[in-house]
Formats: C-alpha cells, structure tokens, sequence
C-alpha cells in the first residue's frame, strides 16, 4: 500500500482555517491541549478540547510512543499533541480538503513510523538528496542560510538556484512561509 502525503492536510493548515472561522463567527476560539496519560520516556497520551467561546466543539486523542530514531526520538510528546489537535479538528469538520482523507498529514506519517514497510511516494518534482546538499553547501560558502520554502522547491528551482549560486549572480529570496508543526 503507498500514499502520497502531499495529499493530506497538516495540522496548521486545518487549525488555521478553523480559528478563521470562530473570528468571522465573532466568537473567541480556544484549543486546550492536556496531557492525559504517559509513561517516562515511553508513551504519552494527549487530549485536545476545542472551544468556541466557552462551548467545547469537539475533543480530539491520540498516542505517540517514544523511539530510538526519528522524530518521536526527540518530540514524542510535542509529535502528540500536535496530533490530538488534529483529530479534534477533524471531530469538528475540519478534516481537510477532501473529506475522505480525514487523517491530518502528521498521522499518515505516523502509519509509515509504525508501518516501516508501507511506502511514502515522493512528489514527482522533488529535488534529490543531493541536490539539495549541494545547495546547501553552496549558501554556506557564501554564508547564506537556506530560504524557508527549501522543502517545496522542486528539482528546476534547486537546480537553478546552485547554478546561480556557483556562477555568483544569484542569491536566495527567502520567501514566508510559515513553518508545518512536526
């Protein structure tokens, strides 16, 4: 079985639509996040409530369990609540552009974590590992940082961004983008 991530939603995209619509409702949203249960460097579950004004909307859980690699080796719990959120949203009606990919992209990837032998497809214009090493070993000589939107550029625009870069008459537009919660 292989899906693309690309087409599921994260977690931000969804919370940022839904506080857009409590304030067009001209009510206060709130998203209240505690940490249900967890075992010390092991396992953690969070529970995420989400209120308009002081009407709760919808809960959402989820669990997370600490690993020797990977992001949950470092951000297990943070990985959890971002992923509570999510199901909360979900619960809600936020579950995305397409109703029928209810899971939000955080808990696709978590399928992948858990399911080691499912395959992630790629995006068909996704620049190489090595391309985008060698970008970024290109902007440290010229003590430049990489632009924020790196990971959705495609293989043209890394390509011709080195190019720039070695030839000396091209630099880096950072562009905002805000960042994706793990």
């Amino acid at each position: 079985m292989s899906f693309n991530l690309d087409n599921y939603e994260p977690v931000a995209s969804r919370l940022d639509r839904w506080i857009q619509h409590v304030y067009e409702t001209e009510w206060k949203p709130r998203v209240i996040t505690t940490l249900h249960a967890y075992e010390a460097g092991a396992w953690c579950i969070f529970k995420a409530e989400l209120y308009e004004g002081d009407t709760l909307m919808a809960t959402g859980y989820a669990e997370e369990h600490h690993t020797e690699k990977g992001v949950n080796s470092t951000s297990h719990m943070e990985n959890c609540e971002t992923s509570a959120i999510g199901r909360a949203l979900a619960n809600c009606g936020y579950a995305g552009s397409d109703p029928s990919k209810r899971p939000s992209r955080e808990e696709m990837a978590k399928v992948v974590r858990y399911e080691g032998d499912m395959k992630i497809t790629e995006r068909a214009d996704a620049p190489t590992e090595k391309q985008v090493w060698k970008y970024k070993s290109e902007l440290k000589k010229v003590g430049k940082l990489p632009p924020s939107n790196l990971a959705s550029m495609t293989k043209y625009e890394i390509s011709k961004a080195i190019d720039g870069l070695i030839n000396g008459d091209a630099t880096p537009e950072p562009q905002d983008i805000p960042e994706e919660p793990f």
